[in-house]
């Protein structure tokens, strides 16, 4: 199974009608001021000139397929009462899925200030499809303050952790200083936010404490301390070739340094978290 980040790679080394093919689908989103329907139905927004959200539209809301499809299984699975998304981009994996009528609240995160103006407009003309949608502009972080946000090919690769030499300065917030839970909500979450997973994850630790989770969390740069993180608080499970398996400690060391010999080739970049 294509990850979106084979996608991308593929979107630089591509034939000449599929150049031509991106080229027009930039046109035309141009065309529409940046708006397009997923695979759902939901209008959508995403920046022309950001070949993320080019491909994005192309691919009808549904580049990371690997993620959405976890996405879109966990929440009938948990059917939970509030969803959280820390690095959003466009809401690609939050507004790809219909919830369950418990849903009380969808959260967003997403400090990229090019993507925001894209976001908001989308999280806009959704009001009538969603319960209360929350945006939060910023980054989700062990603590209050600000940080840089590194800017590197496309959107969905900036990083408070990887450097680059284009970036902005942004807000940084811890989300369990933000977000109230009721003590019977059940909490679906996704984490991508290339490098910085451990501070947010630490950052949210009084939402994930005594009540029901599950989540998605990318480990593509993950270092021993978040891994050994994760396998602390949750029931882990990578995905292969679309299947989950559980795995220890060990096994989850294994399997990313096997991922990174190999370019990760049948293995999603993230891993499904569950309480205990």
């Amino acid at each position: 199974m294509a990850t979106f980040r084979s996608v991308l790679r593929q979107a630089f080394h591509i034939s000449g009608g599929q150049r031509v093919r991106i080229v027009a689908q930039r046109t035309a989103l141009r065309a529409r001021s940046g708006a397009f329907r997923n695979e759902i139905g939901v209008r959508m927004h995403a920046d022309p000139t950001d070949i993320r959200g080019v491909l994005l539209a192309m691919y009808h809301g549904n580049l990371d397929r690997s993620a959405v499809a976890t996405w879109r299984r966990l929440a009938e699975e948990l059917r939970p009462t509030v969803a959280l998304d820390i690095g959003a981009n466009y809401g690609e994996v939050a507004f790809s899925t219909r919830y369950h009528q418990r849903l009380r609240q969808l959260h967003l995160v997403e400090p990229n200030p090019a993507v925001l103006h894209r976001l908001r407009e989308t999280v806009r003309h959704s009001g009538a499809d969603y319960p209360d949608i929350v945006l939060h502009e910023g980054a989700a972080s062990d603590e209050s303050g600000t940080a840089r946000l590194n800017f590197h090919t496309h959107s969905g690769v900036s990083s408070l952790r990887l450097p680059s030499d284009r970036g902005v300065s942004v807000d940084c917030f811890r989300l369990d200083e933000r977000i109230t839970l009721d003590p019977d909500d059940s909490l679906l979450f996704k984490i991508d936010v290339e490098g910085h997973e451990l501070a947010a994850l630490e950052g949210m630790a009084g939402l994930l404490r005594g009540r029901q989770v599950a989540g998605i969390c990318e480990v593509m740069h993950a270092d021993d301390e978040l891994l050994e993180f994760l396998c602390d608080h949750f029931a882990v499970t990578i995905i292969r070739a679309g299947v989950e398996h559980p795995v220890d400690l060990d096994g989850l060391r294994d399997t990313i340094a096997q991922a990174r010999a190999t370019g990760w080739a049948g293995l999603s970049k993230d891993v499904v978290l569950r309480s205990r």
